[in-house]
């Protein structure tokens, strides 16, 4: 479904190079608030690093918010434009996915002012497998032969319609919470300051969200 999305930010062609910094340490192994530090300081390695780990991430986020391909490319766009206008004035007072994906959903909220319309979610791949493949977006790889894979295809698109259904009787403010933290991994306490709400009330839409979704789904239980 989300085939072409990776690459969204287009980076120089120096993955082949080790970057060090003046103590030796590869860039690769930098926190992510050290990265910011170092952006703002003028590092252009400290930022593609940070575009590196988190493009797919926050464009994963912004597509299963928007249900657009080319929406959702944009805003990632956007968000990493965002990291560039305020790397001067960045502080490490939280975690730095907390920043990045406050600034995803402050973003993504006047998208859904601009369009005037609620938010619409595609498949909910990692809630099926537990956790994210590698690209975040497609469940049920691997299949073996050729009539299973007919089928899996098949059962993929029900599924994604069946879910894309149900997730429009959520409100918006449960899926946002429940896309932060069963696809983008995010803590209770980095989606209670994203969204600026209490943590219990964080765990209370997610716990909601979950318990309204079960109904619409309960279809394809085998499958999850």
């Amino acid at each position: 479904m989300a085939e072409g999305l990776e690459n969204v930010v287009a980076l120089p062609q120096k993955q082949h190079l080790k970057v060090l910094d003046k103590s030796g340490v590869p860039v690769r192994e930098w926190a992510d608030e050290t990265l910011m530090l170092e952006h703002g300081r003028g590092s252009e390695a400290a930022y593609e690093e940070l575009v590196r780990r988190h493009q797919r991430g926050v464009l994963n986020y912004t597509f299963r918010m928007v249900n657009n391909r080319q929406v959702a490319e944009e805003l990632t766009q956007e968000v990493f434009i965002a990291l560039v206008k305020n790397a001067g004035r960045y502080q490490p007072t939280a975690k730095f996915t907390t920043y990045l994906y406050t600034i995803a959903s402050n973003i993504v909220s006047k998208e859904w002012a601009r369009q005037k319309r609620r938010p619409k979610l595609f498949s909910l791949s990692s809630w099926w497998n537990g956790h994210d493949d590698e690209d975040g977006l497609n469940p049920m790889e691997h299949i073996g032969d050729e009539r299973a894979s007919v089928m899996a295809a098949f059962r993929r698109g029900e599924i994604s319609e069946a879910v894309n259904a149900a997730l429009r009787h959520l409100p918006a403010h449960q899926r946002e919470a429940f896309v932060l933290r069963r696809f983008q991994d995010l803590s209770y306490e980095e989606i209670a300051d994203v969204m600026e709400v209490p943590v219990g009330t964080i765990k209370s839409r997610i716990v909601r969200a979950e318990r309204a979704l079960r109904p619409y789904l309960e279809k394809y239980r085998e499958y999850v």
